[in-house]
Parts: C-alpha cells; structure tokens; sequence
C-alpha cells in the first residue's frame, strides 16, 4: 500500500486529490496537512509520497523539501509551470513536479512512478524543461536560477534573501546579474520573458 498525504491550503483541493486517490486499490491517504508548519510534522506520521503544493498561506512548500526528503519522496503541486520552478524543486530534492491542470491519471502515475524510486515530470513539462536550458536561462548559474525562479513567483529581494538564508546585498546582485543575462529591465519583465516560453 502507497502512504500518501497531502499539503494544501485549499480544502476544496485536498478533498478532491484524496479522494481521487482513495479510489486506486494500493493508494492510501494518511494525511492532510494546510501549511508549512503543519507539514513539518509529517516525519512523525510516516508515509511513503508527499504531495505539495508550492504557494501555502504561511510559506514556500519549496522550504519543506529538505526536511521531509529524509524521510520520504515528495512531488511538488503548482499552477506555475515555469522550468525554474520546476529545476529548483528537483534541485532541492523533489522526486516529481505536477501542474495543478494535471488530468486524474496523471497524478495517479505520478505517485507510482516516484514510489518505485523514479522522478517524474509531464511530458509537456519535461519538453519545457528541456528547451529552457538550451537558451538565455543556462547562461544563469544555480544560484542565478534558484532566486529568479523566487522573483518570477513574485517574491521581493528581502523575503528571498530571508528564505535563502543570504544577505540583502548578495540577493540584490545576483538580481541584476540575472537581469543583464536575461536582456531585460526588471522583475516584471524578467517573468514576462520567462513565463512566455512555459
């Protein structure tokens, strides 16, 4: 039996996924879970997948990929499908990354494929992956491409420098590093230019 539990903040969402998986024979939900903090306590509810949404009231589910990778696989859930966002999620860890627009079967192949020890990305999202790193973005380092990733969702210089555990100055810099590499003026252009090849 697949132990699977849950990170999101919409119950609507949480219910749906649960109980779409409770329909398959060797999937079992073993928990739900509305934000960061309450998922930090998924290593004291042992499961086999964890499924996380990225944008969660009190936080970055990307913070979580260190903690709970210990102790089991995650697949990261988004309405983002940027490359940054997805090679920064499989950098830190993650076994899997799936649109939130993923149809059920997908989602269901998802926790399969990572619970035999594959990672797994859609097809369409692989094919983007891809394409992505053969233009501007693989000019940018790791680095680079982890805290553009953070300003494309939005984030400000502060809350990054504060999540990446950088100072303000370090963060600042490779943000105007990333926009010279990148040709563009400023963060709302930066993700313009980057969501434009999703």
């Amino acid at each position: 039996m697949i132990k699977v539990a849950l990170v999101d903040d919409h119950p609507v969402v949480r219910s749906g996924f649960s109980q779409l998986l409770a329909l398959e024979e060797d999937i079992e939900i073993c928990g739900e879970y509305s934000c960061v903090q309450e998922a930090l306590d998924i290593p004291n509810n042992p499961c086999d997948i964890v499924i996380c949404d990225i944008s969660l009231p009190d936080g970055n589910g990307l913070e979580l990929i260190p903690t709970i990778s210990k102790h089991c696989s995650i697949i990261m859930l988004s309405v983002h499908d940027n490359p940054l966002m997805i090679e920064d999620s499989l950098q830190r860890g993650a076994k899997g990354y799936l649109s939130k627009r993923c149809g059920p079967d997908e989602m269901v192949t998802a926790v399969r494929s990572v619970y035999q020890g594959n990672t797994y990305l859609p097809p369409e999202l692989a094919a983007q992956l891809k394409q992505n790193q053969s233009d501007n973005l693989c000019h940018l380092t790791k680095r680079e491409r982890q805290i553009c990733s953070l300003l494309v969702e939005g984030k400000k210089v502060t809350t990054i420098a504060e999540e990446l555990g950088l100072s303000y100055k370090t963060v600042h810099v490779h943000r105007a590093h990333i926009l010279d590499k990148m040709d563009v003026q400023n963060t709302v252009e930066l993700s313009r230019k980057v969501l434009s090849t999703c």
